[in-house]
């Protein structure tokens, strides 16, 4: 397949696989609308703390994989690896703006983590753990997503192998613009690193 059937493929299995709302699903039969409590963002965060933190947890690890797969499945295609990216991007603009629920999505953060972690798999894994370490210490997402961050970007920096081990700089600068880019939007809609609901 050359480059232009790579990157249409990747953007449309990567926005579907990423609008399916993996926290309404599972919360359905709870009778909850996540847009109406705790910080009305329909992501796993919202769903671990207001609803069941089993429910969360599943949401949390639905929403990673809808973000990690497309990736890979670009590099099973046998995609360049500059465009690997791509898949990410497209998964997490599905979570933003999902087609299969009225284009109201969530922060991305698990979908964004996904990403970074298939992209940068021990960079990625080593922050996503001290983060989520973190988020259990001070009950505090923005916390957990901040030192995910700074530990990404430092891991990153210090580990410089090929795939699978590692990540390539143009994966890292992908990876990271992504984190980078979560932690903002997240931040526009309301979501501070010392907000706990």
């Amino acid at each position: 397949m050359d480059t232009t059937g790579h990157v249409i493929s990747m953007l449309i299995f990567g926005y579907v696989l990423g609008s399916i709302p993996f926290a309404k699903l599972f919360t359905m039969r709870a009778g909850v609308d996540l847009f109406e409590i705790g910080t009305g963002n329909p992501g796993a965060a919202n769903v671990f703390r207001k609803v069941d933190k089993r429910i969360g947890a599943a949401v949390f690890l639905a929403d990673g994989l809808k973000g990690a797969i497309p990736v890979l499945f670009a590099w099973a295609m046998g995609a360049p690896q500059d465009l690997w990216f791509i898949a990410g991007w497209a998964a997490v603009t599905g979570h933003w703006y999902p087609v299969f629920n009225k284009f109201r999505g969530g922060a991305g953060l698990a979908s964004g983590a996904g990403v970074v972690v298939a992209l940068m798999p021990l960079a990625g894994l080593v922050g996503l753990i001290l983060g989520m370490l973190v988020i259990a210490k001070l009950k505090s997402s923005g916390h957990g997503a901040l030192t995910g961050l700074i530990v990404i970007v430092v891991a990153a920096a210090l580990i410089n192998a090929e795939w699978p081990l590692g990540a390539e700089w143009s994966a890292m600068a992908s990876a990271v613009a992504l984190a980078l880019i979560l932690f903002a939007r997240a931040a526009a809609r309301g979501w501070k690193p010392g907000r706990k609901d």
